[in-house]
């Protein structure tokens, strides 16, 4: 075994045992991206809606859709792993997203009315709340996730 691919072996054991599959950091790490995402979304499409409730809804709405369906793709590759079906996770993580956009997009519409900084710093503290929801939902329900190596699908 070349010394190149030990040192990748290494690395990325390490990295494993410090952010192990499925767990909240691990999300976190792959939701930091996906929310990136969503956020840049949210404010490009808040540019060409209005800024009342109905117009910030609309907006978050929209975005959390769209990047609900990259994130599960995003998780199923990073966070958890490929032991259930594609067709399995994508159905069962479609319910995850309905009920999350549902909730966070009605939660945002609550803080509608705050002057637009304050709105970001609520639109953020909504998706970290959220995203932990969405994690359990994932790892319980979803993806079914079981940290033991003999694990069958």
């Amino acid at each position: 075994m070349s010394s190149q691919m030990m040192i990748e072996m290494d690395t990325e054991s390490a990295f494993n045992r410090l952010v192990p599959r499925g767990s909240l950091q691990r999300f976190g790490l792959a939701g930091g991206f996906n929310s990136g995402i969503f956020f840049l979304l949210w404010e490009f499409l808040r540019l060409f809606l209005s800024d009342d409730s109905t117009g910030i809804r609309i907006a978050w709405g929209v975005a959390w859709g769209t990047t609900g369906f990259m994130a599960h793709f995003v998780h199923r590759w990073f966070t958890f792993d490929n032991r259930k079906s594609i067709q399995w996770t994508i159905g069962a993580s479609f319910g995850a997203y309905i009920f999350s956009l549902v909730g966070s997009t009605y939660t945002i519409g609550l803080f509608a009315t705050q002057p637009s900084d304050t709105l970001r710093w609520l639109g953020v503290a909504n998706l970290l709340a959220w995203g932990i929801i969405i994690w359990a939902i994932m790892r319980l329900f979803v993806f079914q996730y079981k940290a033991e190596e003999d694990q069958t699908a």
